[in-house]
């Protein structure tokens, strides 16, 4: 059967009554601080469907930061067990109707995942996995046989598996039946309704950079852009925000801005909240985040929502979220030369950059709000948990 990508229906279907000692799902997920992308989009998940459905929720944070994420050592590996065992708890005391579970894409969280999957496959509960990334094909043909065949067993019968776009409905290829793979893009509440890019009068243009400062993420790919751009326009900002997660990357950072001189150009503002998010993004005038590796940033809504023009990558679902030269510019990640060009355009061009940025909050609020999130989330519930508990089907999304 061909795979027909579409997204969940905007027709929300009647879901019946929750059984007095039962709740509807099991959601599984971190809340913040830290503060990331599956934070937020686990906090999202709950608001949207919280006056929808009964639901518990397990919270997997760790609160010792991102450095500690993936890494293979004693203290993981007890976080992981110690999250197990509440699972059992709850999937015994709450009897959860549904188990949602946003899924790793690396050998090391897939396990730990795997204490909540294998259980709730052995209990006969309903599954509905969320995958934020774009990178599970190549996870799942790179890794071992007898890990593939894990994976098989913790998804495969899944009711659901949830998608971020077009561009990766095929990720689960060969995993979970075509026919139960569901797209829904991410969607965010607009905290800048009052204020746009219209409202800026920066003498300088800033650049804004938000994510985990590692070189995937692009942020060294910036600093190496710098050079150039500092030659070629002379006066801008740039502002990193996130945290530091690599020695190396620190090291080689603070190389390339002791060697260019880049000292007055950038500064960098740490792990940032909530309120001290919106305000940097009020503050900026580009948006650049040059990653390697995504799904669907949260990152580059907010950009959008915010009226800035975004410089990113075709990489992911950012293509379907960032159309070239209309909202933004794309190009290929590690093209240190096109990024420098791109950045130099929107910092001399003041007009293009306004237009863009008004064009990409115009595509914010039509495509990915959290309405429109919050729609379509919850019509997979729906549809999920109507379905037979042991032989749950997602059926045909239309949108």
């Amino acid at each position: 059967m061909t795979l027909r990508h579409r997204y969940a229906s905007d027709c929300l279907i009647p879901m019946a009554a929750a059984s007095k000692h039962r709740v509807d799902l099991l959601i599984i997920g971190p809340s913040a601080p830290p503060h990331n992308g599956m934070t937020l989009a686990t906090d999202l998940l709950v608001k949207a469907t919280e006056t929808r459905f009964t639901h518990v929720r397990l919270d997997t944070a760790d609160r010792r930061g991102l450095s500690n994420v993936g890494k293979f050592d004693l203290g993981n590996v007890l976080f992981a067990l110690r999250h197990g065992i509440e699972f059992l708890k709850l999937l015994v005391t709450k009897w959860p109707r549904a188990v949602y579970v946003q899924i790793a894409q690396a050998w090391l969280p897939f396990l730990r995942d795997c204490l909540f999957l294998i259980p709730a496959r052995l209990t006969h509960r309903v599954v509905i996995v969320h995958l934020h990334g774009s990178a599970f094909g190549n996870f799942y043909r790179g890794t071992s046989p007898v890990m593939r065949w894990v994976i098989r067993y913790a998804i495969g019968n899944a009711a659901c598996g949830i998608v971020l776009g077009t561009n990766i409905g095929d990720v689960f290829d060969g995993i979970i039946r075509r026919e139960r793979i569901c797209i829904v893009p991410n969607g965010i509440p607009d905290y800048f309704a009052n204020q746009t890019q219209h409202d800026r009068e920066n003498s300088t243009p800033v650049l804004f950079f938000l994510g985990a400062l590692v070189a995937e993420k692009g942020f060294l790919d910036v600093l190496r852009a710098l050079p150039q751009v500092k030659e070629r326009v002379g006066s801008f900002r740039v502002i990193f925000a996130g945290e530091l997660c690599s020695q190396r990357d620190t090291e080689i950072a603070k190389g390339i801005i002791a060697k260019f001189a880049l000292g007055d150009y950038v500064e960098f503002v740490g792990p940032i909240g909530p309120e001290r998010k919106v305000s940097l993004f009020r503050e900026a005038d580009i948006f650049v985040f040059p990653s390697a590796n995504e799904g669907q940033p949260f990152v580059i809504l907010e950009a959008m929502a915010a009226g800035l023009p975004v410089i990113s990558t075709t990489v992911g679902c950012i293509p379907e979220m960032v159309q070239d030269e209309v909202t933004g510019f794309l190009i290929h990640s590690g093209d240190i030369e096109t990024l420098t060009e791109k950045i130099c355009t929107l910092i001399t061009r003041n007009s293009l950059r306004r237009g863009m940025g008004e064009a990409g909050r115009h595509r914010f609020m039509r495509e990915y709000s959290f309405d429109r999130f919050a729609e379509r989330i919850c019509s997979v519930f729906s549809q999920v948990l109507t379905s037979h508990p042991d032989n749950a089907k997602v059926e045909a999304f239309t949108d």
